[in-house]
């Protein structure tokens, strides 16, 4: 009788011959031949450069839904040897049952396994147990070989931003670029200025800045809250490689892998210092940024929760001295209304505190403020201002002919990539993607004109004014307006220097907010320090006085 076949076969990798699976099905139908079988063209199911590690595999998915049909298009499933089927034994008896299950037979032919023969269980569990082996000595022959190349100071793969992969006699380094190395700096100043990762990633988007992806065509590629957040805990920006600190773990049953973080004694802590990009201090800057956004607003506040890029200057350090929960605009957020009001959220939202008491936001900020600018506005204080502000000047000033040179590297990359673009566009004509392209180059080239004329000028030091305690204490007193003017930055200083502002609604009348808290005038992490009870004097003023 003969019977009808149908083939299966596999290769893992893009580093193996596609012929590999041409190879496959001619033994197939050589051993089909010779048993006298018949091999039906329509049914030959391949996976290429796939995984024999999981079963979610097209042509083997497509393969068992043909064979769950009723009748039986085929007899036989031939394959060259069960590793094809799958290198997980688990997955490879379970593949086996089901087609038995259905009434098919299975050939090995390479290793002579039928399972119409009563030894095609003990061949397929030692044949399973040897390919199972192979992937796991594989992959832990391959993970050696990468230590290897990054404790010699290679690099194990991928792409880095910040740096170039550049090609030696002996493998491949990690090189910085300039370019793109100005553009981890900004972000990092950003961040320890107090600007949300959203922000941070909004700005750098709406300024054109090339991001660390690549465009899949169907749209710009751009920069991501959450790649921005990756971008400021990698350490190898401080010159500090880590390496073997995750590993991946595929899903049972399919080819998708996912992160685990390994143990710690498992790390492999390796000092690049050609590789620093960012200062030790800017690193720490920010990693106090968010370890009080944390504090402030939760574990998501590392700069995705709500709270920490609200517009409003108090928004998350205001709470209902009778439930604790947050103070919230809940009134007036109309685009064409002025005043807006706090009040406690949980009141507002829940109904689940009796606190219905509402302020203005512009009187909660003035009557704050003027209690701070009471402080400020002593010798000892202007004085450790001014010093501050003349040093992170100066500072910013030595580092000007290192933002310059990004600059002009920048520049100078640009240029060539337009003479490219509009080579392709001499020679292919009018392209809708090329020309976009070329605005977007000649938009950012504009930019980088802009900067360089402004790293130009005179540095800043020789442009303040000659008082300097005057032009201090002159911005101080207008406290209010010199924090609107960046309320993100503001909001990431207040947060060093306040935990909390406990609203209190006066018993008696029901129609004033107290003030609770501590602060500590000079920052830090520590706010065991100053009492600021009753900020605001005799109390915040209520709205209903219609200020």
């Amino acid at each position: 009788m003969s019977l009808r076949c149908a083939i299966y076969a596999r290769y893992s990798s893009d580093q193996q011959s596609p012929l590999s699976i041409s190879d496959q099905v001619r033994k197939c139908r050589e051993y089909a031949q010779q048993q006298g079988w018949s091999v039906l063209d329509e049914h030959l199911y391949t996976d290429a450069e796939i995984s024999g590690a999981g079963t979610d595999r097209p042509g083997l998915q497509v393969l068992i839904q043909a064979a769950q049909r009723r009748p039986r298009a085929f007899d036989v499933l031939l394959i060259d040897d069960t590793s094809r089927l799958s290198r997980r034994q688990a997955d490879q008896a379970n593949i086996i049952d089901q087609l038995r299950f259905a009434g098919f037979r299975l050939v090995a032919v390479s290793q002579g396994i039928d399972t119409a023969s009563e030894q095609a269980d003990v061949l397929m569990t030692v044949h399973g147990l040897v390919d199972s082996l192979y992937i796991k000595e594989l992959a832990k022959k391959t993970h050696r070989g990468l230590e290897g190349r990054v404790l010699s100071g290679l690099h194990a793969g991928g792409r880095c931003f910040g740096y170039r992969n550049e090609q030696g006699p002996d493998g491949v380094r990690l090189v910085m670029n300039e370019a793109e190395a100005s553009i981890v700096r900004r972000i990092f100043d950003l961040s320890a200025g107090g600007l949300s990762l959203k922000k941070i990633a909004a700005r750098l988007n709406s300024e054109g800045v090339a991001s660390p992806r690549r465009s899949n065509g169907s749209g710009p590629a751009t920069w991501c809250p959450t790649g921005i957040r990756a971008m400021l805990r990698n350490e190898i920006y401080i010159g500090r490689l880590i390496w073997n600190r995750k590993k991946w773990v595929k899903r049972p049953g399919t080819n998708k892998r996912v992160p685990r973080e390994r143990p710690q004694s498992e790390w492999k802590i390796i000092e690049r210092p050609e590789l620093q990009i960012i200062s030790a201090d800017l690193w720490q800057r920010v990693r106090e940024r968010q370890k009080l956004a944390e504090e402030v607003y939760g574990r998501a506040g590392a700069g995705l929760h709500k709270a920490s890029s609200s517009p409003y200057l108090l928004t998350g350090f205001l709470k209902c001295g009778l439930c604790q929960g947050n103070l919230i605009i809940v009134a007036g957020k109309g685009r064409k209304t002025i005043r807006k009001y706090y009040g406690c959220a949980q009141h507002f939202h829940r109904g689940a505190c009796p606190n219905d008491l509402q302020i203005r936001q512009d009187v909660v900020e003035r009557n704050y403020s003027a209690r701070i600018q009471s402080e400020v506005l002593t010798p000892e204080a202007v004085e450790y201002t001014i010093r501050e502000v003349l040093r992170r000047i100066r500072e910013r000033d030595i580092e000007r002919p290192d933002e310059l040179a990004a600059l002009q590297a920048r520049r100078a990359e640009l240029e060539r990539e337009l003479s490219r673009l509009a080579e392709a566009v001499a020679q292919m004509g009018h392209s809708t993607v090329l020309l976009s392209t070329i605005q977007a180059r000649e938009l950012e080239l504009n930019r980088i004109a802009e900067k360089m004329a402004s790293r130009a000028a005179p540095p800043v030091v020789e442009r303040l004014p000659v008082n300097a305690r005057e032009f201090v204490a002159a911005r101080l007193n207008d406290l209010v307006a010199l924090l609107n003017t960046d309320i993100a930055r503001a909001r990431a200083e207040l947060a060093k220097h306040v935990r909390e502002i406990r609203m209190v609604p006066d018993a008696d009348s029901g129609r004033y907010y107290f003030a609770e808290g501590e602060w500590n005038l000079l920052g830090g992490l520590d706010l065991g320090g100053s009492d600021f009870a009753g900020i605001a004097g005799g109390g915040f003023e209520p709205p209903t006085f219609g200020l």
